[in-house]
């Protein structure tokens, strides 16, 4: 005769179910909350840049290395305003420069542009034999400082009067930049984007706090920049202020005078570009290295640095030419500008 299965006390058997139910709420606790944090207190959670997507940079796509906008790496569309918006939450200077900016319509002149984001002044300066000019420039944010490349792409030999570039971009005021696309070595960082790594001579590094950096090419690291994000990056040269001090050494042989373009930064959001007409007997002789420093240095930069100049050196301001580049100037593969 087979024995009668016993049948647990009701009572007992709720309480073995309340213990399994308890394990299991623990359990899941722990997953879910206690665990993951621990694993990203430890230090050992994936870096952003584990999840980004690489792609060539041998294309006209482009490694996004700069806080704002970082969704475009993966492929996914975003409006220019969407840009601006996340842009402006890495340098915002508005606070700092109120009173450079209007509360309403845009105010300008031949010579100044001033609105609520953006206050330029342009000065024409005839000295020694030599004529320049200097615009000066207030930003609320770093959204405002541009650069832009022949005919919207990036690649070798593509190139483009520089008025034409700033027309096609709106761009209020501007000048020729590194002319990235006669060599195949330097770094092309543009609007947040990595295009090339490497450096060619002195680089200028314009990061996502507004502030610059000019570093010779034993000093400038690639994977630092990346980790840390760049606005900006430009490979031409030479440094001209050393820093903050002038220099009378460079890290070039075009020292004697000629037409010259050039970018100055005296904090984050307050910036200069100067542009030196030259090789014209009787109006302007041009400016040597030296002397393009002691310009940067009189005016009360940190850093400065030297662009593409000769033909190249062109300043446009409100869709037209503001100085007189030798021989009518030359097309360009890329400019430096400020636009809304």
């Amino acid at each position: 005769m087979k024995a009668r299965k016993r049948n647990l006390p009701l009572g007992l058997v709720i309480v073995i179910d309340l213990f399994f139910v308890g394990v299991g709420l623990v359990v899941f606790a722990l997953f879910h909350h206690v665990i993951p944090r621990d694993f990203k207190s430890s230090g050992l959670a994936l870096p952003a840049s584990a999840v980004t997507v690489q792609t060539s940079l041998e294309t006209t796509s482009a490694v996004r290395i700069s806080p704002a906008a970082t969704n475009i790496i993966a492929g996914t569309s975003e409006s220019d305003s969407d840009v601006a918006d996340t842009a402006s939450e890495v340098g915002t200077w508005r606070a700092k420069f109120a009173g450079k900016f209007t509360d309403g319509p845009v105010e300008q002149t031949a010579t100044t542009y001033r609105s609520s984001n953006i206050n330029i002044a342009i000065n024409k300066v005839s000295a020694n034999g030599t004529t320049y000019f200097v615009a000066d420039i207030y930003l609320s944010d770093i959204s405002y400082f541009k650069t832009a490349f022949a005919k919207g792409i990036y690649g070798h030999g593509l190139s483009d009067e520089a008025l034409d570039i700033a027309n096609e971009n709106n761009a209020i005021l501007g000048i020729s930049g590194d002319y990235y696309g006669i060599r195949d070595v330097g770094v092309v960082i543009r609007n947040g984007q990595l295009y090339r790594e490497g450096s060619l001579d002195d680089v200028l590094v314009m990061n996502n706090d507004g502030s610059m950096q000019t570093f010779t090419r034993e000093q400038f690291d690639i994977e630092q920049v990346k980790a840390n994000g760049a606005w900006q990056a430009w490979s031409f040269g030479p440094m001209l202020l050393d820093g903050g001090q002038p220099m009378s050494s460079f890290n070039s042989r075009l020292n004697p005078q000629n037409p010259r373009a050039a970018i100055g930064c005296f904090e984050p959001g307050h910036y200069c570009f100067v542009v030196v007409d030259g090789r014209q007997p009787g109006y302007s002789d041009g400016m040597t290295l030296t002397e393009l420093s002691r310009i940067f240095d009189d005016l009360g930069c940190t850093t400065a640095y030297n662009l593409d100049g000769g033909k190249s050196a062109l300043m446009t301001f409100q869709g037209k030419i503001v100085n007189q580049p030798y021989q009518g100037g030359r097309k360009v593969s890329d400019i430096v500008y400020i636009g809304e």
